[in-house]
């Protein structure tokens, strides 16, 4: 049987069985936890759904009215709240997340429409359950294609087990899982799409000549920023392939006109990309890409200037003060350390595939050396963005959520990684090993939705650990006190 499953995803053909199969699963997933709670929208979620409703309906951005109607809703199976403390005039969230799923909520308020003729009791006020699941269905949507366009990606490379694998590792046993089956109306899955779309295009199409990608990219970006703020970072990657380019296929194939940067003299690469970033060519495509990016944020800058009167009053930027942290980042004393390796949502501690991913990335690293260092460097600015805010453990939250963004280059190291094993016995004890970590990650879902660990309060690395051998029977006794 072990055998048969084998053999099966390693024939290429059946690649689209593979992902029906992981969609399927998703889709279960979500859609029984939807319909046995009620409703799919929540928590932070709602910072980013009220927003777009309001202005659909009401004409404006106060979500108070949105807020005090989901106050008075509860889940359909535990009755616990939707919204926690007081109503907000305002959302402190981004309008960018409702921008890009506008599509399915529209397609949301078709389906209204008709289930309203055959039943008075589905309201068409953007709030009833039509809408919340098809804009659900959106982001899970795009996240699963945000995984398509890693592997494909990185098939450029590697294996096709090895690619395969790697997503299949991400999808269940990453950040970006329990955003992709659970929390779903949270913004995370789209932006590991918007992310995957913009690196796609920065490594496989013409945006250096053609102004029409610049634009198109330009956009790709800009909507992953006004999605989450963090993922203009991502930025680095352009401004890397004009000074250094990369390498389209691996060295060891002979790749002519680039050698290994490790065979050339550190001075002259130096040298070479002072020279590059002195031309026109250089700066050109960039400053389209940036100005594009620029303008898509200047919607968001006036809001929040009207909403609260200045942008350093923004929410996001005066919790850090408010809490006695002394400000919202602290960019000398990064929290480096906790962000990657504390039992408090230390991201490879709770999601040990991701580490796998670095290795990957760092393992070989003379066959890809510059594509590899863009992909490093592009991480590593995450990794210090996120250690410098005060809320370093990312709030409430499933591991390192914030680095959802991060899908496309994980899924690339990860693949990277089990290039090195090519032999078949090796091949089956990764498929193993990626069960292992899938299995791992869902026992750590256990243990948060059912409050075996708070869902912000530290954690130690003990408990952590310990806890996975005993979640199990605690979730089944937490499910059975609910009937």
């Amino acid at each position: 049987m072990v055998g048969k499953f084998f053999y099966f995803i390693n024939d290429e053909k059946n690649l689209k069985h593979c992902f029906l199969i992981a969609i399927a699963v998703t889709l279960g997933i979500f859609l029984l936890k939807f319909f046995v709670t009620g409703f799919g929208v929540y928590g932070d979620g709602l910072g980013y759904y009220t927003p777009l409703r309001s202005l659909l309906f009401d004409g404006d951005l106060r979500v108070d009215n949105e807020y005090s109607y989901y106050a008075e809703t509860a889940g359909q199976f535990n009755s616990s709240p939707r919204v926690f403390g007081p109503i907000p005039e305002y959302s402190k969230y981004t309008v960018g997340l409702g921008m890009v799923l506008l599509p399915f909520f529209v397609l949301g308020h078709l389906v209204a429409l008709i289930l309203h003729q055959f039943n008075s009791a589905i309201p068409i006020n953007g709030m009833s359950w039509p809408y919340e699941l098809f804009y659900c269905l959106g982001s899970v949507s795009l996240g699963i294609t945000g995984l398509a366009l890693s592997y494909r990606f990185a098939r450029h490379y590697f294996s096709h087990i090895s690619c395969l694998l790697a997503v299949g590792g991400i999808w269940f046993a990453s950040p970006l899982s329990y955003y992709l089956f659970l929390e779903v109306s949270m913004s995370h899955a789209v932006s590991a799409f918007l992310i995957a779309l913009f690196l796609y295009g920065i490594f496989t199409k013409p945006w250096l000549t053609n102004g029409h990608w610049q634009i198109i990219l330009g956009l790709a970006i800009a909507f992953a920023a006004w999605v989450r703020p963090q993922d203009v970072l991502f930025f680095l990657a352009p401004i890397l392939v004009s000074a250094i380019r990369f390498e389209t296929q691996l060295l060891s194939n002979q790749q002519p006109g680039l050698t290994t940067i490790s065979a050339i003299h550190w001075g002259k690469i130096s040298q070479t990309i002072f020279i590059n970033v002195t031309k026109r060519k250089f700066w050109q495509p960039l400053l389209v890409m940036l100005t594009v990016t620029v303008l898509m944020q200047i919607p968001q800058l006036l809001i929040y200037l009207w909403q609260y009167g200045g942008i350093e009053r923004i929410p996001y930027l005066e919790e850090g003060q408010a809490t006695g942290h002394g400000g919202s980042f602290n960019w000398l004393q990064p929290s480096l350390w906790q962000v990657l390796f504390s039992g408090h949502r230390g991201l490879f501690i709770w999601h040990p595939i991701t580490l796998l991913a670095m290795v990957g990335l760092v393992l070989g690293w003379r066959l890809l050396p510059r594509l590899k260092t863009i992909l490093l460097v592009t991480f590593l600015a995450q990794v210090y963005f996120i250690s410098a805010w005060w809320s370093w453990w990312q709030g409430a939250s499933v591991g390192g959520r914030m680095f959802s963004n991060c899908t496309f280059l994980f899924v690339f190291g990860i693949a990277s990684f089990w290039q090195k094993f090519s032999r078949q016995r090796w091949q089956k004890w990764a498929v193993f090993v990626t069960a292992f970590f899938a299995f791992w990650n869902m026992l750590i879902v256990l243990q948060y939705q059912s409050g075996m660990i708070p869902p912000e309060a530290p954690v130690t690395l003990v408990e952590l650990y310990q806890n996975q051998f005993k979640v199990i029977p605690f979730f089944v006794s937490h499910l059975l006190e609910k009937f």
